[in-house]
């Protein structure tokens, strides 16, 4: 997303830039349940950030002229809607996930196959997510500049900080180079606005898969000193980078050491996670970090803080069995499934479904039974779209996984003579 739309708090809208984690990337382990579990959460966070941005603005409490005092920024249940947070998760994930197996098992090609088709593993339904918004421009869907003059949403109706300026004119050869290479050299800011943390996953996973090699078989002080000058580096390229960077440190001290915590200290990483992830300005609960706020556009201050929080759920969830089986349940394995498709298509269905049913109910209803009609309604079709698309990447990381192996093989074989 623009540039000048993030600056305004516009986070999360592309935020699945986290894939789910190959089979060869993450051997099968228990551990890994609860996180695909907490991916699916993360994302659904999004869409709820996005929905009220849209259709309720004055809840949020980030957009000026309306009244703070009903806003949930400030308190504990923001982590609820909080999608800056959920965005810096998703990284930390990545951080995290990408290079666990390689750790694990200390064999270099999964790290090779995890680089070779990192851009194939997240083009496919990159692309078709920025198909189908330009189909629905082209078609005339979008509503969301009528949806946005009755919700007082600016962010709504410059497409999520995308068309700040009247005139856009979609085109399919833009569609195209949009969803193949642009949306992961630079942040798109025209077709799907989500997608703007594609190009930090993107380069995050490389980071990742650097640091992993790197540090693998260092000693702990050496990987220590390794993580913390990466850390520093790329926080004058790519200050989200640090999420990556930490991802990969907890995924290097996991590895090397059995961490086992007691329910109760797993709760209380878990819970100070979660208040952590409520961060957003140095107001209410959060007035003690007014001391730490980055004035410039980076917000270094978010994400250090919701870098923090991601490690302490995570380490929370993997450091105690029990723990981490309460979110191995199918309903939550569901919700790691959709993570993925939900964070990208549910941008398209907002200012398509959502508005247009906003624009035909909110004059003839109270906006909150408006706003409770439409998410009724609107839930249903992202989780269904979602469940769509994540068959289609079923079956394209089926693909992408055969031909990973075979692009490969040719490596191994030469090493095992």
């Amino acid at each position: 997303m623009a540039s000048g739309a993030q600056a305004d708090g516009s986070y999360i809208a592309g935020a699945e830039a986290l894939a789910r984690p190959s089979a060869a990337a993450a051997p099968a382990d228990s551990k890994l349940v609860q996180l695909e579990a907490l991916r699916g959460l993360a994302a659904f966070i999004v869409v709820a950030w996005h929905f009220l941005w849209a259709f309720d603005p004055a809840k949020l409490g980030i957009v000026d002229g309306f009244d703070q005092s009903s806003a949930m920024l400030g308190s504990v249940s923001f982590a609820s809607i909080d999608g800056p947070a959920a965005v810096t998760l998703f990284f930390v994930l990545s951080g995290f996930v990408l290079p666990l197996g390689f750790f694990r098992s200390g064999h270099t090609d999964i790290v090779m196959r995890a680089a070779a088709k990192r851009w194939l593993r997240l083009v496919c339904l990159v692309m078709l997510a920025v198909l189908l918004s330009w189909l629905l421009f082209r078609c005339g869907l979008y509503r969301h500049r009528e949806a946005a003059q009755l919700s007082q949403s600016a962010w709504l109706g410059t497409f999520g900080g995308s068309h700040p300026q009247q005139g856009f004119a979609p085109s399919l050869l833009g569609a195209l180079g949009e969803g193949s290479l642009f949306a992961f050299l630079r942040e798109p800011d025209m077709y799907n606005p989500v997608l703007w943390t594609m190009h930090h996953e993107f380069l995050g996973s490389f980071v990742t898969f650097f640091l992993a090699v790197v540090i693998c078989r260092a000693r702990a002080a050496a990987a220590a000193w390794c993580l913390l000058v990466a850390a520093v580096v790329v926080q004058f390229t790519d200050p989200y980078l640090i999420a990556f960077v930490a991802g990969t440190g907890l995924a290097w001290l996991v590895s090397r050491f059995d961490i086992r915590l007691s329910p109760g200290v797993a709760l209380a990483c878990i819970a100070g996670g979660i208040f952590l992830f409520g961060y957003l300005e140095p107001r209410g609960a959060y007035a003690a970090f007014a001391n730490v706020r980055d004035p410039g556009p980076a917000r270094l201050d978010r994400i250090a803080v919701h870098t923090v929080s991601g490690l302490m759920i995570i380490l929370g969830l993997v450091g105690n069995h029990r723990l981490g089986r309460s979110l191995a349940s199918p309903p939550f394995r569901l919700l790691g499934r959709l993570s993925f498709p939900v964070y990208l298509f549910h941008f398209p269905l907002l200012c398509s479904v959502a508005c247009g049913l906003f624009v035909v109910l909110q004059p003839s209803m109270s906006h909150q039974g408006t706003l409770l009609l439409v998410a009724a309604v609107y839930a249903p079709v992202v989780i269904g779209v979602g469940y769509l698309f994540a068959r289609v990447d079923d079956l394209w990381l089926g693909w992408v996984n055969r031909f990973s192996s075979r692009l490969i093989a040719p490596y191994q074989g030469s090493h095992s003579t």
